[in-house]
């Protein structure tokens, strides 16, 4: 089902316009506004009686283009979702959809057009899926710091687990938690809104903590019914930051009765080479205390072959912007590929994240690739419904219940 929205359809043909309106209109949405260039949208975004939770833009527009308009969005810190379109070719479209991501934009979808009323519902449909409350007001402006304070006081942390599996023999290995905010109404808050405020004042640590408690009790769980799986956690750059992180975690893990050696600590690469010689010594000592070690989001980052060579980690993450149709975008798969290999050769597991179709699932394992997670497997879940989801995997995938 999807959620009721207010969209702004962005393009200069009003013959094109007239087409996407209707095919919005098929989909249940009544809320449509229209701008014929990036002045306009910039106009409806500035309105708080227009403002959109979902803008479809199209790149090359007479006036202010897509690209630019793009840029004018991150400055306003736009909340909504984007998706992006365009009729020049599948390389304009690739470069537009990594600057919605590199802007920090909600990226939600890259539409060729003419615009196909099935991939727009998936696309939709995506948007829906990211939290079990649908309503975008709750999907709003960032939190307050006061705001994430009291959260924290009062429990609004909760986890999300997203499965992973590996390819050769479809076996589900673990998960990864993702964090989840309730508002006070009841509604789920998306990590955007919190994250970034949490980083810049000082609350990432109190909010780590909240995440890998649960996490690190789902995996004791786990552990106590002979379950061989594995639960990811994310890390930031401040957290490695703090010196004392190894024993913190590692305390924690075992006042809950969890194995360290379940537990994947992921380390987003663009960070890590924020401060290379801080995050050795800490993702050193992360590693003899027994935690497994990812670097996160590769592909986005930076990180030299020298510096990844010696670094003690277990596993590359490819982000999921290579990943995602992989199966039909050229250049994703030619760095898909390449990252897969160079993993290998490191000794490395590799992991892809973002796969959307069976498409992607099938060249992903022709690509050797290790493990995935993704849509294509199973949304984020509630923390108490990851089991019950396992146990219908395994009924329908030859019993296969124990990770490889």
């Amino acid at each position: 089902m999807i959620a009721p929205l207010r969209v702004l359809v962005a393009d200069d043909d009003e013959f094109i316009l007239e087409i996407i309106v209707e095919l919005l209109e098929q989909l249940g949405l009544t809320d449509i506004h229209r701008a014929q260039d990036g002045h306009g949208v910039l106009a409806c975004v500035d309105d708080p009686q227009t403002r959109p939770q979902l803008i479809l833009c199209d790149v090359d527009m007479q006036g202010m283009d897509g690209i630019e308009c793009l840029r004018h969005l991150a400055a306003r810190r736009f909340a909504g979702a984007v998706i992006v379109m365009s009729g020049s070719g599948a390389r304009m479209l690739s470069v537009a959809a990594e600057l919605v991501q590199e802007h920090k934009l909600h990226f939600l979808a890259a539409l060729l057009k003419p615009i196909d009323f099935n991939e727009l519902r998936q696309a939709l449909e995506k948007l829906t899926l990211r939290g079990p409350s649908a309503a975008p007001s709750v999907q709003g402006a960032l939190l307050s710091p006061d705001a994430i304070r009291e959260g924290l006081r009062a429990d609004a942390v909760q986890i999300y687990l997203q499965p992973k599996i590996t390819l050769a023999k479809r076996a589900v290995i673990g998960a990864e938690a993702l964090l989840r905010w309730r508002s006070p109404s009841g509604g789920i808050v998306p990590p955007v809104a919190v994250i970034p405020v949490a980083e810049a004042h000082g609350l990432i640590d109190a909010l780590l903590h909240c995440v890998f408690r649960q996490a690190v009790a789902c995996l004791a769980q786990w552990q106590a019914q002979g379950l061989n799986l594995t639960v990811a956690v994310n890390v930031s750059m401040d957290n490695l930051a703090a010196l004392d992180l190894p024993e913190t975690l590692a305390a924690m893990a075992r006042d809950a009765g969890a194995d360290v050696r379940g537990i994947v600590l992921e380390i987003t690469e663009s960070r890590l080479m924020l401060n290379p010689i801080a995050s050795l010594e800490v993702i050193s000592r992360l590693r003899l205390k027994g935690f497994r070690l990812s670097i996160d989001d590769f592909g986005t980052g930076y990180a030299s072959l020298e510096k990844l060579s010696k670094l003690p980690v277990d596993e590359l993450k490819i982000d999921q912007s290579f990943v995602r149709g992989s199966s039909v975008d050229v250049a994703s798969r030619v760095i898909l590929e390449s990252s897969i290999r160079l993993g290998h050769s490191l000794g490395m597991r590799v992991v892809a994240e973002g796969a959307e179709s069976f498409a992607d699932l099938e060249l992903l394992n022709d690509l050797g690739c290790d493990q995935v997670q993704g849509y294509v497997i199973a949304k984020p879940m509630p923390a108490d419904r990851f089991l019950p989801w396992l146990q219908d995997w395994a009924r329908d995938h030859a019993g296969v219940l124990r990770g490889a």
